[in-house]
Protein backbone atom coordinates (compact mmCIF):
# COMPACT_ATOMS: atom_id res chain seq x y z
CA UNK A 1 0.00 0.00 0.00
CA UNK A 2 1.40 3.38 -1.02
CA UNK A 3 2.05 5.94 1.71
CA UNK A 4 -0.22 8.97 1.27
CA UNK A 5 0.88 12.32 2.59
CA UNK A 6 -1.63 14.09 4.78
CA UNK A 7 -2.30 17.70 5.66
CA UNK A 8 -0.79 18.34 9.10
CA UNK A 9 -3.86 20.32 10.12
CA UNK A 10 -6.96 18.59 8.74
CA UNK A 11 -5.67 15.21 7.59
CA UNK A 12 -6.79 15.43 3.97
CA UNK A 13 -4.45 14.34 1.17
CA UNK A 14 -1.86 17.08 0.76
CA UNK A 15 1.82 17.82 1.14
CA UNK A 16 2.33 19.33 4.62
CA UNK A 17 -0.72 21.63 4.38
CA UNK A 18 -3.71 21.64 2.04
CA UNK A 19 -4.59 24.85 0.23
CA UNK A 20 -7.43 25.70 2.62
CA UNK A 21 -5.38 25.20 5.79
CA UNK A 22 -2.41 27.06 4.34
CA UNK A 23 -4.65 30.00 3.47
CA UNK A 24 -6.12 29.94 6.97
CA UNK A 25 -2.64 29.92 8.55
CA UNK A 26 -1.26 32.74 6.41
CA UNK A 27 -4.30 34.95 6.97
CA UNK A 28 -4.28 34.61 10.76
CA UNK A 29 -4.04 37.96 12.51
CA UNK A 30 -0.57 39.02 13.56
CA UNK A 31 -0.56 39.71 17.32
CA UNK A 32 0.96 42.89 18.70
CA UNK A 33 4.08 42.15 20.71
CA UNK A 34 6.70 44.61 21.92
CA UNK A 35 9.29 41.93 22.65
CA UNK A 36 9.51 40.43 19.15
CA UNK A 37 8.13 40.12 15.66
CA UNK A 38 5.51 37.38 16.08
CA UNK A 39 3.82 35.69 13.13
CA UNK A 40 0.58 34.43 14.70
CA UNK A 41 -1.18 33.67 17.97
CA UNK A 42 -0.53 30.26 19.51
CA UNK A 43 -3.90 28.78 18.58
CA UNK A 44 -5.68 26.84 15.87
CA UNK A 45 -3.59 25.55 12.98
CA UNK A 46 -0.42 27.30 14.20
CA UNK A 47 -0.59 25.58 17.58
CA UNK A 48 -1.24 22.21 15.95
CA UNK A 49 1.77 22.56 13.66
CA UNK A 50 4.12 23.63 16.45
CA UNK A 51 3.00 20.77 18.71
CA UNK A 52 3.46 18.30 15.84
CA UNK A 53 6.97 19.62 15.34
CA UNK A 54 7.96 19.63 19.01
CA UNK A 55 6.45 16.38 20.19
CA UNK A 56 5.71 14.25 17.12
CA UNK A 57 8.86 14.84 15.05
CA UNK A 58 6.92 16.23 12.09
CA UNK A 59 9.89 18.09 10.68
CA UNK A 60 8.13 18.81 7.41
CA UNK A 61 6.19 21.67 9.04
CA UNK A 62 9.40 23.68 9.50
CA UNK A 63 9.33 24.87 5.89
CA UNK A 64 5.81 26.29 6.17
CA UNK A 65 6.41 27.94 9.55
CA UNK A 66 9.68 29.53 8.41
CA UNK A 67 8.02 30.82 5.25
CA UNK A 68 5.25 32.36 7.34
CA UNK A 69 7.79 33.97 9.67
CA UNK A 70 9.81 35.39 6.77
CA UNK A 71 6.65 36.90 5.30
CA UNK A 72 5.79 38.56 8.61
CA UNK A 73 9.31 39.97 9.01
CA UNK A 74 9.07 41.78 5.70
CA UNK A 75 5.59 43.09 6.35
CA UNK A 76 7.40 45.58 8.61
CA UNK A 77 5.00 45.66 11.56
CA UNK A 78 4.93 49.09 13.20
CA UNK A 79 4.91 48.06 16.83
CA UNK A 80 6.11 50.17 19.73
CA UNK A 81 9.74 49.52 20.64
CA UNK A 82 10.17 47.37 17.51
CA UNK A 83 12.90 48.56 15.17
CA UNK A 84 12.20 49.37 11.53
CA UNK A 85 12.65 46.26 9.39
CA UNK A 86 12.61 48.07 6.06
CA UNK A 87 15.05 47.17 3.34
CA UNK A 88 16.22 43.84 1.96
CA UNK A 89 17.93 40.87 3.60
CA UNK A 90 21.30 42.67 3.65
CA UNK A 91 19.95 44.54 6.71
CA UNK A 92 20.53 41.27 8.60
CA UNK A 93 24.00 39.81 9.06
CA UNK A 94 23.27 36.51 10.75
CA UNK A 95 20.40 34.37 12.05
CA UNK A 96 20.63 32.41 15.29
CA UNK A 97 18.22 30.85 17.79
CA UNK A 98 17.43 30.68 21.50
CA UNK A 99 18.52 27.11 22.27
CA UNK A 100 16.51 24.71 24.38
CA UNK A 101 18.07 22.47 27.03
CA UNK A 102 20.33 19.56 26.08
CA UNK A 103 18.00 17.15 27.87
CA UNK A 104 15.05 18.25 25.75
CA UNK A 105 17.06 18.00 22.55
CA UNK A 106 18.01 14.44 23.45
CA UNK A 107 14.42 13.55 24.27
CA UNK A 108 12.90 15.12 21.15
CA UNK A 109 15.77 14.42 18.79
CA UNK A 110 15.99 18.04 17.66
CA UNK A 111 15.84 21.67 18.76
CA UNK A 112 12.79 23.12 17.02
CA UNK A 113 14.10 26.69 17.29
CA UNK A 114 17.32 25.70 15.54
CA UNK A 115 15.39 24.03 12.73
CA UNK A 116 13.23 27.13 12.32
CA UNK A 117 16.24 29.45 12.39
CA UNK A 118 18.16 27.49 9.77
CA UNK A 119 15.18 27.38 7.44
CA UNK A 120 14.37 31.06 8.02
CA UNK A 121 17.98 31.93 7.16
CA UNK A 122 17.51 30.21 3.81
CA UNK A 123 14.25 32.06 3.23
CA UNK A 124 15.84 35.49 3.79
CA UNK A 125 19.24 34.54 2.33
CA UNK A 126 21.29 35.23 5.46
CA UNK A 127 23.89 32.95 7.14
CA UNK A 128 22.81 30.96 10.19
CA UNK A 129 25.20 30.38 13.09
CA UNK A 130 25.00 28.91 16.57
CA UNK A 131 25.75 31.99 18.68
CA UNK A 132 24.01 31.32 21.99
CA UNK A 133 24.81 28.82 24.71
CA UNK A 134 22.21 28.11 27.37
CA UNK A 135 23.89 28.50 30.75
CA UNK A 136 20.91 27.92 33.03
CA UNK A 137 18.66 24.86 33.15
CA UNK A 138 15.42 26.87 33.37
CA UNK A 139 12.69 25.61 31.05
CA UNK A 140 9.52 27.42 29.99
CA UNK A 141 7.09 24.57 29.42
CA UNK A 142 5.27 23.64 32.63
CA UNK A 143 7.10 26.24 34.72
CA UNK A 144 5.34 28.72 36.99
CA UNK A 145 4.80 32.24 35.70
CA UNK A 146 7.40 33.54 38.18
CA UNK A 147 10.00 31.12 36.83
CA UNK A 148 9.11 31.90 33.21
CA UNK A 149 9.50 35.62 33.84
CA UNK A 150 13.08 35.02 34.97
CA UNK A 151 13.88 33.57 31.58
CA UNK A 152 16.93 31.53 30.69
CA UNK A 153 20.53 32.62 31.07
CA UNK A 154 22.60 32.66 27.89
CA UNK A 155 26.16 33.40 26.93
CA UNK A 156 26.98 34.40 23.36
CA UNK A 157 29.92 34.01 21.03
CA UNK A 158 31.74 37.22 20.21
CA UNK A 159 30.25 39.07 17.26
CA UNK A 160 31.73 41.34 14.64
CA UNK A 161 31.34 45.09 14.78
CA UNK A 162 27.94 46.40 13.61
CA UNK A 163 26.35 42.94 13.45
CA UNK A 164 22.56 42.84 13.08
CA UNK A 165 21.38 39.51 14.48
CA UNK A 166 18.01 37.82 14.05
CA UNK A 167 17.29 35.52 17.02
CA UNK A 168 14.52 32.93 16.62
CA UNK A 169 12.23 31.14 19.07
CA UNK A 170 9.17 28.98 18.40
CA UNK A 171 6.66 30.27 20.98
CA UNK A 172 6.69 33.33 23.24
CA UNK A 173 5.13 32.74 26.66
CA UNK A 174 6.41 35.78 28.59
CA UNK A 175 9.05 37.22 26.25
CA UNK A 176 11.74 36.58 28.87
CA UNK A 177 13.70 33.99 26.85
CA UNK A 178 14.10 36.23 23.82
CA UNK A 179 14.91 39.26 25.97
CA UNK A 180 17.66 37.33 27.75
CA UNK A 181 18.97 36.04 24.44
CA UNK A 182 19.01 39.54 22.97
CA UNK A 183 20.84 40.91 26.03
CA UNK A 184 23.54 38.25 25.69
CA UNK A 185 23.98 39.00 21.98
CA UNK A 186 24.32 42.72 22.64
CA UNK A 187 26.90 42.05 25.35
CA UNK A 188 28.80 39.98 22.78
CA UNK A 189 28.93 42.96 20.41
CA UNK A 190 25.72 42.91 18.36
CA UNK A 191 24.76 46.39 17.18
CA UNK A 192 21.13 45.41 16.71
CA UNK A 193 19.03 42.36 17.59
CA UNK A 194 15.72 41.53 15.96
CA UNK A 195 13.81 38.93 17.99
CA UNK A 196 11.30 36.80 16.11
CA UNK A 197 8.91 33.98 17.04
CA UNK A 198 6.40 31.91 15.16
CA UNK A 199 3.65 32.26 17.76
CA UNK A 200 2.68 34.07 20.94
CA UNK A 201 0.81 32.38 23.80
CA UNK A 202 0.18 35.76 25.42
CA UNK A 203 -3.25 37.35 25.61
CA UNK A 204 -1.53 40.73 25.40
CA UNK A 205 1.86 41.69 24.03
CA UNK A 206 4.58 41.82 26.71
CA UNK A 207 5.59 45.30 27.73
CA UNK A 208 9.10 46.39 28.62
Amino acid sequence: MLYRKRCEACGCRARVLCIQCRMQLFTMAQPECDAAVVAVAYEGIARRLILNLKYHNRLQVVTVLAELLAQRIYQRPHQRHQQDLSGDSTDFDVVTWAPTSTARVRRRGHDQSELLARRLAREINVPCRRLLIKVSTNVQTGASREMRLRGSVFSARKLGVNSHVVVVDDVITTGATLRCAADALRMAGARQVTSVAVASALRHGPRR
